[in-house]
């Protein structure tokens, strides 16, 4: 007889139990794992397009800066006095020294006047890479020198200016002079002045004496004192007669008292 073996309905729930317990801890496994590999997706593709976006603002602010960014021109000495025939030379800088960049040289009056290229045979131009500077030198300067230098980088940017005064040299024996002439000049201004301020206050106060004279009351005049009346006639005009008595009638009336 032919053993055989033939398995409880016991061995068989609890095989088909484990397999499924293996399977469902496979399964749960796995899940999570594509869950924190879905995770670490998601989160390096937010971290990547974050840092996309910085890069863009970053380019976009340095492409704004260099297209609305102007040189920044400096001028050195901003101010020159010399005497004549003597040579002057005018620094022209600019903050971006990397750059290549053409300048030109213009003269003016004053600030708000016209600006002419400055050409001739006293100046010379050095124009020069901005690694290094730019200059101009004036030789023997005379006072038809005097004025405001500016310089123009590439046709736009002006330079701030540089002023150039050019005086004549004097002895001290003109100067003593000039200044003796000046001072007597102020001294007369200032008597000028001071009797312009008093002879109206002098006429004024003749004026006010002048009223006061005329205002006056007149002393008595005794001129009828012993007019004898029955010695006049009828009619007014009759008492100028004897309005002058003599010594003896006046005597005489002053008895009759």
């Amino acid at each position: 007889m032919r053993n055989q073996t033939v398995g409880t309905p016991t061995d068989a729930g609890v095989s088909l139990h484990a397999t499924v317990k293996v399977l469902f801890f496979c399964i749960d496994y796995f899940g999570l794992v594509q869950l924190v590999l879905l995770q670490s997706t998601v989160v390096m593709l937010t971290t990547m397009c974050w840092l996309l976006v910085g890069c863009c603002g970053l380019a976009f602010v340095n492409l704004s800066v260099a297209l609305n960014s102007t040189l920044h021109v400096t001028q050195k000495p901003r101010f020159y006095g010399v005497k004549t025939n003597r040579n002057v030379t005018i620094f022209c800088m600019v903050s971006d020294r990397n750059q290549s960049a053409t300048v030109e040289w213009y003269k003016a009056s004053e600030y708000n006047t016209t600006r002419k290229k400055i050409e001739g045979d006293r100046v010379t131009v050095r124009q020069k890479s901005m690694l290094r500077n730019a200059l101009i030198e004036l030789s023997r300067v005379e006072t038809e020198d005097t004025g405001l230098y500016f310089c123009l980088i590439n046709n736009i940017t002006w330079g701030p200016g540089t002023e150039l005064q050019v005086f004549r040299p004097s002895n001290a024996e003109n100067a003593e002079r000039r200044s003796k002439l000046k001072d007597a000049l102020i001294f007369l201004q200032a008597l000028l002045l001071t009797l312009f301020a008093l002879v109206p206050l002098l006429r004024h106060q003749s004026l006010l004496k002048k009223e006061d004279a005329i205002y006056e009351e007149p002393e008595h005049d005794h001129i009828y004192e012993g007019l004898e009346i029955e010695h006049c006639g009828g009619l007014y005009e009759d008492i100028s007669a004897y309005a002058q008595p003599g010594p003896a009638e006046a005597a005489a009336a002053w008895k009759q008292e």
